[in-house]
């Protein structure tokens, strides 16, 4: 029996010993056949300049909500690791309220020590957080997706989806998001009521600003095509400061309405009651019940977040 055995067990070690070397072969033979598949550089070119990562970002800072909202469309929301909010969390984002995402200070004033703890291979900037991006570079791959709103709402959008969308390798989910955002922008325009006058008004601190053309809101002229009942309105960040006789001689047929404390979490008069006056009144856009108060959060916060964008031209003329 053991006769047997022996000869059996050597050949048993043997068969394996071949076969261990022809695995071994196929494994020093596999990388010259095989081609490589590390993906290749992106070069990112955005408002500052250009950025160049070593493949699909997976690991990334925001610092913008718009660029949030876009990540989530994209179905890029993992790959989100920390982020900057301000006072209030915009309620479509939502589910970034989870622990999983590290908070890194505000919008305007981000935690560096926090950032590189995370070691992103991108960080995202934009707008508010805009004037920091040349300090971020220093330490990190950083683009800024800000654009020139006097360029156009959709130009900007579209400007910002595709950025991030090259940085996260999804310019697929991009050009569909996209077709939304043109069928909303098209469906919009049929709605809009072009023979009539617009003013947009923000409040804030229980004071009142005009937006006009070329603001962060001026898509109701320039895309939707609807009459600015002021067409000098300055380009202001926060708007041109406007007085109650003033909304009353310009006399518009349709007051839109951004409330700035409640779309940022502060206490304040809410533009309601500021705008309640007898002044506002005499306007035909009171008269006739056509004031439309705009969800701050999204015309304020998150503005060119790609999925946002839809439901901004969607509220813009829901009343219409």
């Amino acid at each position: 029996m053991n006769s047997i055995t022996r000869p059996l067990g050597a050949l048993t070690a043997g068969l394996l010993a071949l076969s261990l070397a022809a695995c071994g072969d196929d494994a020093a033979s596999a990388p010259a056949d095989e081609p490589q598949q590390d993906s290749a550089p992106i070069v990112l070119e955005h408002a500052q300049g250009e950025t160049t990562i070593d493949g699909p970002a997976e690991r990334i800072v925001v610092l913008d909500m718009g660029a949030l909202d876009t990540l989530a469309a994209l179905g890029s929301a993992d790959s989100v690791v920390g982020l900057a909010t301000g006072n209030v969390m915009p309620e479509a984002l939502s589910q970034f309220e989870d622990e999983k995402y590290e908070p890194v200070g505000s919008l305007k004033e981000p935690d560096l020590e926090a950032i590189a703890a995370l070691d992103p291979d991108l960080v995202i900037a934009g707008f508010r957080s805009a004037s920091l991006t040349e300090e971020l570079s220093k330490n990190f791959n950083t683009i800024d997706v800000t654009y020139d709103a006097a360029d156009g709402f959709y130009n900007g959008v579209e400007f910002s989806t595709n950025l991030i969308a090259k940085a996260v390798g999804k310019e697929t989910e991009a050009e569909e998001q996209l077709a939304e955002v043109s069928d909303a922008l098209e469906d919009a325009k049929e709605k809009a009521p072009t023979d009539k006058s617009a003013l947009i008004l923000m409040t804030s601190g229980g004071k009142v600003s005009a937006h006009g053309t070329d603001s962060r809101f001026g898509l109701v002229h320039t895309e939707l095509g609807i009459e600015p009942a002021i067409s000098d309105v300055e380009a202001e960040a926060h708007g041109d400061a406007i007085s109650f006789e003033a909304i009353a001689e310009a006399n518009p047929d349709i007051l839109y309405v951004v409330d700035r404390d409640a779309a940022i979490g502060e206490d304040g008069e809410a533009a309601k009651q500021v705008l309640d006056n007898e002044l506002v009144a005499t306007t035909p856009a009171w008269e006739n019940d056509d004031v439309i108060y705009l969800d701050g959060s999204r015309w304020y916060i998150m503005i060119h977040g790609v999925d946002n964008a839809v439901e901004m031209l969607n509220e813009a003329v829901e009343s219409f």
